[in-house]
């Protein structure tokens, strides 16, 4: 499976999460794609534009902050109503309804409904260990339901594990590395252009002898 295809296929569990949050328990899968292709390109979208405004805001250190993430949100039209930056000096007064109705919908029922779909807020009635509570989403259940031991060794070096260990690669017959491959041609260049000139240097004893040359 390409990054592509995985990736898409990583995102479509929380489209479903988000459908079933807003009342849709069914759904085409043509409709699930394009609603996972449009989610993946605004997502783009974002990405991209908050690290121009990083690139641009301060190019010596270009690791976004949240201004930078804030200027993304505009610019994707996420922060509705909004005057524009002319019409704020205008006015003299930082239009804030924008990022009052994000915040409102992000700490509000809509998106506390779609945690508890996604498994980080408990339903009424369920037993669950509060330390466990909000440390795992549901890649991170689906991966230990699938795995007998509960371990992610299986995972690892992959994109849905822990980074595997880097090991120096040693290859039989040759010099371990490019730095020992180099010290051994260093230290056999003396040798090497001594028998280079002492090939060249010497001829044959017929006709290195004046005598043997006349005609």
């Amino acid at each position: 499976m390409s990054g592509s295809n995985l990736h898409n296929a990583l995102l479509r569990p929380p489209i479903i999460q988000i459908l079933r949050a807003a009342g849709f328990h069914a759904t085409r899968p043509s409709v699930l794609d394009t609603l996972a292709d449009l989610t993946a390109r605004y997502i783009m979208i974002l990405a991209s534009s908050t690290t121009a405004h990083a690139a641009n805001a301060h190019p010596h250190d270009p690791v976004p902050v949240l201004e930078d993430i804030y200027q993304a949100l505009q610019d994707a039209g996420a922060l509705r109503p909004q005057l524009r930056e002319w019409e704020e000096e205008w006015q003299a007064e930082e239009d804030m309804r924008g990022l009052e109705g994000f915040l409102s919908w992000f700490t509000g029922p809509a998106n506390r409904e779609i945690r508890r779909i996604a498994g980080f807020v408990p339903s009424e009635g369920d037993m669950v260990d509060a330390d466990a509570l909000e440390k795992e989403d549901f890649l991170t259940a689906l991966k230990k339901k699938h795995s007998k031991t509960g371990e992610e060794s299986r995972y690892a070096g992959t994109v849905l594990g822990k980074s595997a260990d880097e090991h120096p690669i040693v290859i039989e017959g040759g010099a371990p590395s490019l730095q020992e491959w180099g010290s051994q041609m260093r230290s056999r260049a003396p040798y090497m252009g001594d028998s280079d000139s002492s090939g060249v240097s010497s001829a044959p004893s017929n006709l290195s002898d004046g005598e043997g040359m006349d005609v």
